[in-house]
């Protein structure tokens, strides 16, 4: 059963069409990254590579539990994961648990907390990702419920 957003329906369900998770989901991501390891770059290298190890506990993390288990596994759909997932990785047909999806949310928040730290160094900046974070979890949330936490039918 989905939960209806009341007023605000139309709305979500925009943001959840492939295209605006593209765009705003992955694209705000990519440059959420990109200026969050700009400004941690101006302040220390330290800073810079404990942003490198959580993006990329995160890469990995995702492409090893959430991707083998999508149904767009070894498509485009994720801007070319799902490709590089199918050729790195084996598909896995049973769901994603409780402890998997935890630490999946929990290591996306590490990385968020991480950005937003640096990115309020910018208050602008700072703001405006702090506004595009739930925006983003909305167009990265499938109407029909996450693939890889759903049981496949036998």
């Amino acid at each position: 059963m989905r939960l209806n957003p009341g007023p605000f329906e139309p709305f979500v369900y925009l943001l959840q069409i492939p295209l605006v998770f593209r765009v705003v989901g992955l694209g705000g991501f990519v440059l959420f990254s990109i200026l969050t390891l700009s400004i941690a770059g101006e302040h220390s290298a330290g800073a810079v590579i404990l942003g490198f190890a959580l993006m990329g506990a995160l890469w990995y993390e995702t492409s090893t539990n959430v991707c083998r288990r999508c149904r767009f596994y070894g498509t485009w759909h994720c801007l070319g994961q799902g490709i590089l997932v199918s050729r790195l990785f084996s598909r896995i047909d049973e769901r994603l648990g409780e402890s998997g999806t935890m630490l999946h949310g929990a290591l996306l928040a590490a990385f968020f907390t991480y950005g937003l730290f640096w990115l309020w160094h910018e208050p602008m900046l700072g703001f405006i990702f702090t506004l595009w974070i739930p925006v983003a979890l909305i167009t990265a949330t499938a109407p029909a419920g996450f693939s890889w936490r759903a049981l496949k039918p036998t």
